[in-house]
């Protein structure tokens, strides 16, 4: 109901002409987009902001070349961060996070057709592994069960025993114990048939959960080297996938670590970072800056006019997936829910 809501509001503003009214009046702003994987089955069932498919991203680009939006390089961008003057009409910055294949399969071709650049941010510690991405790959298996409690013996203690789903906290547990498990199966074999295992203990067969199709795992060391092809440029989402909250020399050894993975696969020197579920905090400015990283990226919406010290590393970026309806799309993008947000004293 609330979003039914939403929607009508959103309806009329367009229909009134306050979406173009609000382009032109923030046509200097900054935009930065999000998204991470792309869909080859039904993940985007799963988790519509985690996957969408190659038909979502190339409608939104459509709509942003038809709209008159310029889609700039990230590098490019933040060197216009303190001169809104200087940038093009209704710039906006793609970025991707993670790396995963579908990423590379289905999402950066549809790009790459519209002659458009991006940005991947990498996580290297998943990347080097090469396996499905635990905590992705288990709670995919547990919706796709589509059971509301189950039953599970010989995986070990905190695993084995009785489990009611709904119980929120409870489930988030029983996962964690799992990717302890998972995380621990260095052998790609062996790491696939525990998947495959606790697959078939929920009742979801092999040929359901599709490992072989790719849709969990990240790219390879060389389709890694075939993206900048595609005009999307490597950068920095941390070597472990969690931002150390508080201990900004944990955080400068992360950064130190991804950077030297992807370095090691011959790529330029990245110079950007993404924050890893959004998660930062007042501590991150000074390391970033003290190891030379040029911007951050947050999950928090928003459109930057001018961006310098410590907002550089806190910009605003616009989370869309399959979840997102076109016409909040398009609120997000024309300014109108920045002007909502001010308006409610918000912004």
């Amino acid at each position: 109901m609330k979003k039914t809501l939403k929607l009508s509001v959103l309806w009329l503003a367009r229909a009134l002409g306050l979406f173009g009214l609000s382009r032109r009046l923030t046509r200097s702003k900054l935009r930065i987009l999000c998204y991470h994987g792309g869909n080859i089955g039904d993940e985007r069932q799963f988790n519509p902001l985690l996957f969408c498919s190659a038909e979502h991203l190339d409608a939104r680009v459509r709509w942003l070349k038809e709209k008159g939006f310029t889609v700039v390089p990230l590098d490019a961008a933040v060197d216009g961060l303190a001169t809104p003057q200087a940038r093009p009409a209704l710039p906006v910055v793609l970025t991707f996070d993670d790396g995963w294949y579908s990423t590379y399969a289905a999402l950066l071709p549809v790009l790459a057709r519209h002659g458009v650049p991006s940005t991947l941010y990498l996580c290297t510690q998943y990347f080097e592994r090469g396996n499905p991405i635990p905590p992705v790959v288990l709670n995919y298996i547990l919706w796709k069960s589509g059971k509301s409690e189950i039953d599970l013996s010989g995986f070990g203690p905190g695993i084995d025993g009785h489990h009611v789903l709904a119980d929120r906290p409870a489930t988030r547990r029983l996962v964690e114990a799992l990717v302890e498990q998972l995380e621990a199966i260095a052998d790609p074999v062996a790491n696939r048939a525990f998947v495959e295992r606790f697959a078939a203990a929920v009742g979801v067969s092999d040929a359901e959960l599709d490992l072989a199709s790719r849709r969990f795992d990240y790219v390879t060391p060389d389709e890694l080297a075939r993206i900048p092809g595609l005009g999307c440029a490597i950068e920095l989402h941390g070597h472990v996938h969690l931002y150390p909250v508080g201990v900004p020399q944990r955080l400068k050894d992360d950064l130190a670590a991804c950077a030297s993975v992807i370095r090691g696969q011959g790529l330029p020197e990245p110079r950007h970072y993404c924050y890893p579920s959004g998660d930062y905090d007042h501590n991150a400015h000074a390391a970033l800056q003290e190891i030379g990283v040029r911007s951050a990226t947050t999950c928090l919406p928003g459109l930057i006019d001018t961006a310098t010290g410590r907002d550089v590393s806190y910009l605003p970026r616009f989370l869309d997936g399959e979840r997102i309806h076109a016409l909040e799309f398009g609120a997000e993008m024309s300014g109108f829910s920045d002007f909502l947000k001010r308006l409610a004293g918000r912004g």
